[in-house]
């Protein structure tokens, strides 16, 4: 099966997120854990996506001794239920709610 343009424009957009985590400076003091977002669709008919994705970024996380950017992981999960009329909310939940670092959706 050939992978759809949703599929390749969201494994890039999260390897794009990976990629900005990794060149955030490491400081030598004890930092709060790093609060990742995760605006995927967990139910529904792209359900299976959004699954492959957080597990994908938690393998990258786990592969990196569970730390990015020499933080600790913290993760918040939000089904936008591929809808993109409450993506707005959903965004505005995980910000200003949840007060994540870093959102992938």
């Amino acid at each position: 099966m050939t992978p759809s343009r949703r599929t390749l424009i969201s494994s890039a957009a999260a390897a794009l997120a990976l990629s900005a985590l990794a060149a955030l400076p490491v400081q030598a003091q004890t930092q709060a854990k790093l609060k990742v977002g995760l605006m995927l669709p967990y139910t529904g008919t792209y359900a299976a996506l959004g699954n492959a994705i957080e597990n994908g970024f938690r393998l990258h996380v786990a592969e990196q001794g569970g730390k990015l950017a020499g933080r600790e992981i913290e993760f918040v999960k939000v089904d936008d239920e591929s809808d993109p009329s409450k993506a707005t909310d959903n965004v505005n939940k995980l910000i200003k709610r949840d007060n994540v670092d870093v959102l992938i959706g």
